[in-house]
């Protein structure tokens, strides 16, 4: 290609192209002057761009787009990047007709697969570092430039990367002030001009979208029904940003129910700008997934049991414009498109030797959505319990992975010092004293262990196959004359649970153990049981619509409702006084009240920042104090009045669970390090995907 004759045509043909002052060129014009770029000058980048614009031009021109993707493939191969499969492996699915190119592309593949064979190297993961905390669901920009994130009530972007390396990210800019609304799960349309993000309001609200430089979010005008859950709603942007995909159900969801076989989602399309909203697929589906050229959508179906109980997830793609359906994969959740749409990668579970992990796996797509090949399966090296978070032009994928969590019990004084960790690493939650305050319970991972108060080994009170004591709330509680522990959980065989229900119960079980009593009967979901000083009552927190405070006798007779919706009970820790009076939780209205047990009106405690049930409190023996945790600190409040102060412990991390001891002198908690979520890179993989043969 190289000769004399070839050079001099080519050169006078540029001379006469570039002397015209780049005007409108036919694509033949614009593949002859790449081949100049490319084989006379060497410039490869300048040769990808006039290609890349014969794609972008002509699309229809499908002789001159092959070959223009085959030098994309061959400048990529000069300048050492896998990107060059990426376009061998479009013209081998889209474009079989042009014979000697699709040829020419085959053997290009081979050749470079066994390049790469010899080399056998692994993908790698590189960690982009992020001062402040990614929510899940943050998403690259289709050029892997920016990252967008939820965050104080609106939607952040910041560059990837930023000015100081290449594994540090630059300065966070607000595109939103606070909506009003909790923003999550923010999506680019593929041009990378608009992001269009959720709103929640107690499960339902919307769907917003804003220009990705920042602006005023326009509300879409569509409702959605959620049925409560806050995952799975991922949505989805068309290439121009013109067109919403979005799961949603019918808004017959009952919540004492609780069976997501009454919320049968589907995948609709409505304009962003109004206009009717179209259903493109049967029940159960969910986060879809636009291609890059608009045309088709990858989205989870969800397979069901005639009860409506889930038994696995499968990856489906189907027509924008209406058609058959095509399955991709099953056993896999969170499609993701390659840059041009000829291939899916997506999450997978792998049940191996009694562990679940999860896989990265990718399978080439033909151009009308089918899979031609099986999925290339990679292993991830850390967690992910989040969606896949873009994969860029220059084919590097992102994944929001989870920090390494740590989580054990420790004890501090009341009047803070440094804390003293008094069980090893593990599942633990809701730490109790014994009456005596020599040793501490705790769920442990599903069933009710103990430990000694000043620490040391961790001894099993409880175990069950069969039967789970469930956090948050779970448990367990020492009666005061420390016979009976009261606890939360329900057994996994129950009818309840086999119908998609909760099944959680209040129970009662002998110290010295024995089989569990059950309290409740008729409760959606009753947790949190706490013990009366005298030993003769519980009371817990059910959730029926909304949350209530109730108490029964210690066999569980006489069931009185304590609370109304005019109490605005979060559904999180409640306590009862030590002196029999009140009982204290935690308020709708970002406060911590207390209720008088014999009836009354409750009485305002202290403001808090927050609300989540990992929320703990928790009183003082003398009836005079509650402490109570944040996400990352535990506070002290008097009744008499006054700020709340901080308890010093020494430590980083999040504090959940806590537990004030007997003598007054000691609080027992639970702490966790890691579980953060951090976002890695994965690189190097295109040589190892299956390609059609």
């Amino acid at each position: 290609m190289k000769s004399h004759v070839f050079a001099a045509a080519v050169l006078a043909f540029t001379f006469i192209w570039v002397s015209s002052g780049y005007a409108q060129q036919t694509a033949e014009q614009l593949y002859q002057a790449g081949l100049y770029e490319e084989e006379i000058k060497g410039e490869l980048e300048a040769a990808i761009e006039l290609f890349e614009k014969i794609i972008v031009e002509y699309p229809e021109d499908r002789p001159f787009v092959a070959k223009a993707l085959l030098h994309i493939g061959m400048c990529y191969e000069k300048l050492g990047s896998q990107v060059a499969q990426n376009a061998y492996q479009r013209i081998v699915s889209e474009f079989p007709d042009q014979i000697e190119v699709v040829n020419e592309a085959r053997a290009r593949l081979a050749a470079l697969s066994k390049e790469l064979e010899a080399t056998a190297h692994k993908p790698t993961f590189r960690k982009i570092r992020i001062p402040t905390k990614l929510s899940r669901g943050a998403q690259l920009s289709p050029d892997g430039k920016k990252l967008a994130f939820a965050s104080e009530g609106g939607i952040w972007v910041v560059p990837v990367p930023g000015k100081v390396g290449p594994d540090i990210v630059g300065k966070p800019i607000k595109l939103t002030e606070p909506t009003g609304f909790s923003a999550s799960e923010p999506v680019w349309s593929g041009d990378g001009k608009w992001i269009a993000f959720n709103l929640w309001d107690k499960g339902d609200a919307g769907i917003a979208i804003i220009p990705s430089t920042g602006g005023e979010p326009k509300i879409v005008p569509v409702k959605t029904y959620r049925g409560g859950m806050y995952r799975g709603f991922r949505i989805s942007l068309s290439p121009d940003g013109k067109l919403l995909a979005y799961a949603s159900g019918d808004g017959n969801w009952k919540f004492e129910d609780a069976s997501i076989k009454q919320e049968k989602y589907n995948i609709y399309t409505i304009p962003v700008d109004g206009g009717a909203a179209v259903r493109l697929t049967d029940a159960y589906t969910l986060e879809p997934a636009f291609s890059p050229d608009g045309k088709k959508i990858a989205y989870d179906k969800q397979i069901r049991t005639k009860e409506g109980k889930l038994s696995g997830l499968e990856i489906w793609v189907t027509p924008v414009e209406g058609g058959d359906p095509i399955q991709v994969s099953d056993s896999s959740m969170c499609p993701l498109w390659s840059p041009y749409g000829n291939m899916i990668a997506f999450l997978c579970y792998v049940s191996e030797k009694d562990k679940i992990d999860k896989e990265l796996r990718i399978v080439p797509i033909s151009k009308d959505g089918k899979p031609e090949a099986a999925p290339t399966r990679i292993k991830l090296p850390g967690e992910t319990n989040d969606y896949l978070a873009g994969w860029t032009t220059d084919n590097k994928i992102g994944i929001l992975f989870e920090a390494p969590e740590h989580r054990a019990l420790y004890t501090v004084p009341a009047s803070g010092e440094k804390a003293t960790q008094i069980t090893p690493n593990g599942i633990y939650y809701d730490p109790r004293w014994s009456p005596d305050g020599m040793r501490i319970l705790f769920g442990d991972d599903g069933n009710i262990s103990s430990v000694p108060a000043e620490g040391g080994k961790v001894s099993t009170i409880y175990s069950d196959t069969n039967f789970v004591v469930t956090p948050p709330g779970g448990g367990p509680t020492i009666s005061p004359d420390g016979k009976t522990i009261v606890f939360s959980g329900f057994r996994k065989d129950s009818p309840e649970r086999k119908k998609g229900l909760p099944g959680v119960n209040i129970w009662t079980i002998p110290v010295e153990g024995g089989e569990p009593k059950q309290l409740t009967k008729g409760f959606y979901n009753p947790r949190w049981p706490c013990w009366s000083p005298d030993g003769k009552s519980i009371a817990f927190v059910n959730y029926l619509k909304k949350s209530n405070i109730y108490i029964i006798t210690a066999e569980g007779e006489q069931a009185k409702q304590l609370t109304t919706e005019s109490d605005k009970v979060f559904w999180s820790s409640i306590g009862w006084s030590p002196d029999g009076k009140w009982i204290a939780y935690f308020s709708e209205d970002k406060t911590i009240k207390i209720k008088p047990v014999h009836g009354g009106e409750p009485r305002t405690v202290t403001k808090i920042d927050e609300l989540n049930y990992y929320k703990e409190l928790t009183w003082a023996p003398d009836s005079r104090k509650l402490a109570y945790t944040s996400f990352e600190h535990i506070w002290i409040v008097s009744l008499d009045g006054g700020e709340p102060t901080k308890v010093k412990t020494g430590l980083d991390g999040r504090f959940a669970k806590i537990s004030w001891s007997p003598d007054g002198k000691t609080l027992a908690f639970t702490a966790e390090k890691g579980g953060d979520i951090e976002l890695w890179l994965m690189e190097d993989f295109m040589h190892l995907v299956k390609v059609a043969k």
